[in-house]
């Protein structure tokens, strides 16, 4: 085993015990905000990490269902229950459970619990990202070998969303990549590991949904940042990740294109 933090092994064993209970099923799924849902799942999941996580360390939750404040001069988790959760709500295995935490501004640690598969992946700043599964561990690194770009297409409204469909029609148009919509941040997890070569995320109400997976691709090797190509924090509303430099600049160069139109 490698040698993780305290804090990451809780959080670890936290997140397989959450993909435990998000395999019971969804139980009732409620209507949320616009198109998006919550099920009974969701609930229980983020009630499973908040004990597990402040039953072994004194640090605050901050979760997507339950809310939280942001605390002055200590860590604090940033907690996704079931990232994803329309793919869930359909029998869609495409979700994640996230689990970061925060210190000093920064993400610290990332643990995000694959639903398709019960893996679990693994990051500590400058400590490398890792898969956990059956075996022992094994070290992920980014590759841009399958040229496919992941689209996170969900601005609400107005010329935001008329942007985001204009770059997703313009990556078709250049037939450089093989486009994907995904609709779950378990796409930055597959960036780690090699999967996918890219992901574009246009709208992102708070780094609840990013900030686990944003530290999976940095410590694989891959560059995260904004739309503009400026660095990726955790107030940043929108991300880029890529698996090098050069597939970073040409995914930056689409996005700047469509931006001038």
């Amino acid at each position: 085993m490698i040698d993780l933090r305290a804090e990451t092994l809780t959080a670890v064993t936290a997140v397989r015990e959450a993909l435990d209970i998000a395999r019971l099923g969804t139980g009732g799924v409620h209507a949320k905000i616009g198109r998006d849902v919550v099920t009974d799942a969701d609930i229980a999941v983020e009630d499973h990490l908040r004990r597990a996580l402040t039953s072994a360390f004194e640090w605050p939750v901050i979760g997507e269902e339950r809310g939280g404040t942001v605390p002055v001069g200590t860590p604090y988790w940033l907690v996704d229950p079931v990232c994803g959760t329309r793919n869930f709500a359909s029998a869609i295995p495409l979700y994640a459970v996230n689990a970061a935490m925060v210190e000093n501004g920064r993400v610290s640690i990332a643990v995000v619990g694959d639903g398709s598969t019960g893996n679990v992946l693994v990051a500590e700043v400058g400590r490398g990202t890792w898969r956990l599964g059956r075996g022992a561990p094994v070290a992920l690194s980014t590759t841009p070998v399958s040229l496919i770009l992941d689209f996170g297409a969900n601005p609400k409204a107005g010329p935001d969303r008329d942007g985001a469909a204009l770059a997703v029609a313009e990556a078709i148009r250049r037939d450089r990549w093989t486009v994907r919509c995904l609709s779950t941040t378990l796409s930055l997890a597959y960036v780690a590991g090699g999967q996918i070569a890219g992901c574009v995320l246009f709208d992102v109400p708070d780094s609840i949904h990013t900030a686990a997976g944003s530290l999976l691709v940095a410590e694989a090797g891959g560059l995260v940042t904004n739309l503009e190509g400026e660095p990726w924090t955790i107030e940043a509303c929108s991300l880029v990740c890529s698996a090098d430099e050069t597939f970073h600049r040409e995914v930056l160069d689409l996005l700047a294109a469509c931006a001038s139109q």
